[in-house]
């Protein structure tokens, strides 16, 4: 396992004590800041240390297929699951409706990064590589900085507030950037079902082949 893929291992798990920290810093009756803190903390940890295994795994040149699938698979698992408590715990003041709208958005976020992941797999199982999008780098910083302010969104209604309006910014980017970066692709799409047509016309042929005989 080479270490770039260890520092990948290591954030997911870094998700569970993030996780705790808040979660015991929201029961608490009067918002318990040091553990909404610490919590807030790890989740920068997580988010520096993204930009930290793919570095070490291109200038060492371990690049791997391990590494491919948990590094983006390590990013989308914290910001669902910090979105998942921070909707639970309804803690939003511009966007209410018990946090349908953020709600709403995140699944929009989740659904634009597993289709772009899927897409990106698909081009990859094909022999394509496909460049990585400036804007799709912009949301997951934005995206990041609106949730850190919302884990500690309890302490002060303006950290609230800054955190929903960089989270909403964040993902109207995201579906955004995720539109654009398909179309933008559009002749991956088109090469990747090329083969595919190739081998249905063989088939096909194969098969008027195969008539002309019996006859």
């Amino acid at each position: 396992m080479t270490l770039a893929t260890k520092i990948t291992i290591a954030r997911i798990i870094l998700i569970v004590p993030t996780v705790v920290f808040y979660i015991v810093g929201m029961i608490e009756e009067a918002v318990y800041l040091p553990f909404l803190i610490v919590s807030c903390v790890l989740f920068a940890i997580l988010c520096s240390t993204d930009f930290v295994d793919g570095h070490i795994a291109r200038k060492t040149n371990t690049v791997s297929a391990l590494g491919k699938f948990l590094d983006p698979l390590a990013d989308k698992i914290v910001i669902v699951v910090m979105l998942f408590l921070i909707v639970y715990f309804r803690d939003f003041t511009l966007f209410a409706y018990d946090g349908l709208v953020i709600a709403l958005l995140g699944g929009l976020i989740l659904t634009r990064e597993l289709t772009v992941s899927v897409f990106r797999a698909v081009a990859a199982s094909r022999g394509l590589v496909l460049a990585a999008d400036i804007y799709g780098k912009i949301k997951t910083v934005l995206l990041d900085i609106g949730t850190a302010f919302l884990i500690l969104g309890g302490v002060h209604e303006v950290i609230k507030w800054i955190g929903e309006i960089v989270f909403f910014a964040g993902a109207v980017l995201t579906v955004w950037s995720g539109v654009r970066y398909l179309v933008k692709n559009k002749q991956v799409l088109s090469d990747i079902n090329a083969p595919a047509a190739k081998e249905e016309k063989a088939e096909e042929n194969a098969q008027d082949g195969e008539s002309v005989k019996a006859e």
